[in-house]
């Protein structure tokens, strides 16, 4: 078992929210889905078709994690006779944990004797994650399962178009039988010309926008029935100003970026700088990790905008230029890179806005260390970038990809797997109460993951508070969310690498000070005059030409 220990890092991306289990896309703003429920009718029928596969599935293994001990579900095509190593690794979304090991020995106990194959974990923390992934893919270095995350290098579609993955359609005909059944037309998100390149979990892909504040600041103020009733911003504006004018809690900065990147109101893929929630729109980046590319996700208009030039982008900035200068929003922010759940942890936040799914306030609230009262502002069903956010993928140095794709397969369908790499060894890390996975007296345990990082989510024992039929609420809420019209179109960006790169640094010297509202006026002028200085446009016409095309094929 190999540990690489480095301080950890802000979770990125506003992944933010997402790493903690929240959020949906492939991004380098926030992370979500990508269309309005109010689009889903449009796009229902599609819904169906995308998940058919996976629902009876999911619900069936939802019933089966219940008690955390059901076996493999089927039968492995083991093709080898010795037992051989495949390494694997995946990250780490807070510390290292100190018990990996005994987990890592509770799964060979299983895989050695059910499929010859002995794992060895290999975490790595978030802030050092894709460096190195980075690093790995230089050098070559034997991998044979390796969790890709939407930062930089280690994102799937970087790693896709620069040929770093392994063409895995085949092994899953052979080795991933499960697979394919329980994910259906999910695997055309990590599909690139008819071929898979990758596994996305089987889990919630449905997400909303979220107004996350503290519970007892709400209740002291008499303001959470306020609170849980908002319907928008002009009543959240409201509770920001008292709060900023009361004398117990006017020391709290009333909102904070999410992910420590400067995403406060600017939460991708949302446009949420109406007068009303129900107003609020949103846009499908196509999987761009800049988020650069925006269109409308209902496919209504097939145009492709520079996101950062749109009506709906401007407002959201010019709002955070009013919420700064009227003090809600924490002065340092664009610059202090703190994630938003440690500030509330600390005393210094009351609010922030964040991409979550089902169950938000019982995991927010953990994160927070205090009860917080979460409001939706929009939710949105699933997109190409929702599906590429955390990836399974064989990386072309592979030793084993047979041995890799088989234990993958027994990820899919053995809750002990599952409930083994997402909360440790049942009894030491975490027993079962009513259904429900917790931690033994309170206290944590050795080991603790994240269930939503692990295969199928739907085999998992849900974690306490939220209930035994979590997983089944998820189901609900994931048949009802619909898909963007564009799901499965993946655009190769090999001709425009420089391009990319050029925009990228862009986005970070201005994109904090923008989303924060401490930039004025010119800051926005002169970011939108460096994008198109820098090939924005160059950008915008590879996809929609690459867009077009897979149109007239559907």
């Amino acid at each position: 078992m190999k540990l690489k220990r480095t301080m950890a890092l802000m979770l990125t991306v506003a992944m933010a929210a997402s790493l903690a289990a929240c959020g949906n896309s492939e991004g380098s703003g926030s992370a979500s889905a990508d269309t309005t429920a109010e689009s889903a009718g449009d796009t229902a029928a599609a819904s169906d078709d995308a998940s058919t596969a996976g629902d009876t599935a999911a619900a069936d293994d939802s019933a089966a994690a219940d008690d955390g001990t059901s076996a493999a579900a089927g039968n492995y095509n083991v093709t080898w006779d010795d037992i051989v190593d495949i390494d694997m690794m995946y990250l780490a979304t807070s510390t290292i944990p100190a018990g990996l090991q005994d987990v890592e020995d509770a799964i060979n106990e299983i895989t050695e004797n059910e499929i010859n194959v002995h794992v060895n974990l290999e975490m790595v923390e978030t802030g050092s994650y894709a460096q190195q992934v980075s690093l790995r893919m230089a050098s070559s270095e034997p991998m044979d399962l390796l969790l890709t995350m939407p930062m930089d290098a280690a994102s799937f579609t970087t790693m896709q178009t620069q040929n770093q993955l392994m063409d895995i359609t085949d092994l899953l005909d052979e080795y991933g039988t499960d697979i394919k059944e329980i994910l259906g037309d999910k695997l055309k998100g990590t599909s690139a010309d008819g071929r898979v390149y990758g596994v996305p979990g089987n889990r919630t892909y449905v997400a909303s926008t979220w107004i996350i504040m503290r519970t007892d600041v709400l209740e002291d103020l008499g303001l959470l029935e306020k609170a849980q009733n908002m319907t928008s911003l002009a009543e959240y504006e409201e509770i920001l100003e008292a709060v900023k004018n009361s004398d117990k809690w006017g020391n709290l900065a009333g909102i904070v970026s999410s992910d420590g990147f400067g995403n406060c109101l600017g939460i991708n893929p949302g446009y949420l700088a109406t007068d009303t929630f129900a107003e609020a729109t949103c846009y499908d980046s196509l999987g761009d990790n800049n988020n650069v590319i925006s269109i409308n996700p209902d496919g209504s208009d097939t145009t492709i905008r520079n996101n950062y030039e749109t009506e709906e982008f401007q407002a959201v900035v010019e709002k955070m230029r009013e919420w700064y200068n009227k003090g809600y929003v924490y002065k340092d922010t664009a610059t202090n890179g703190e994630m938003a759940e440690t500030m509330v942890q600390s005393g210094v936040a009351f609010s922030y806005l964040g991409n979550c799914e089902e169950g938000v306030e019982t995991l927010k609230s953990a994160a927070c260390g205090m009860p917080m009262t979460c409001v939706p502002i929009i939710t949105y069903p699933v997109t190409t970038s929702s599906l590429t956010k955390f990836v399974w993928t064989i990386p072309n140095s592979a030793k084993e990809p047979e041995a890799a794709m088989t234990f993958l397969d027994m990820m899919f369908t053995d809750s002990r797997i599952a409930n083994l790499l997402a909360w440790g060894i049942e009894g030491r890390d975490y027993e079962v109460v009513d259904g429900q996975a917790n931690y033994v007296n309170g206290e944590e345990g050795a080991y603790h993951s994240d269930d939503f990082l692990f295969g199928n989510q739907f085999i998992t024992l849900p974690w306490y508070g939220d209930g035994a039929d979590f997983r089944e609420r998820c189901q609900e809420v994931e048949e009802e969310g619909g898909v963007s019209a564009y799901l499965g179109f993946a655009c190769d960006t090999s001709s425009i690498t420089n391009e990319i790169g050029a925009v990228t640094n862009v986005i970070a010297e201005y994109k904090a000070q923008i989303q924060t509202g401490a930039g004025d006026e010119s800051a926005y002028t002169d970011f939108v005059q460096k994008l198109k200085d820098n090939g924005v446009d160059k950008i915008i016409e590879c996809y929609q030409t690459q867009l077009n095309e897979w149109l007239e094929q559907q």
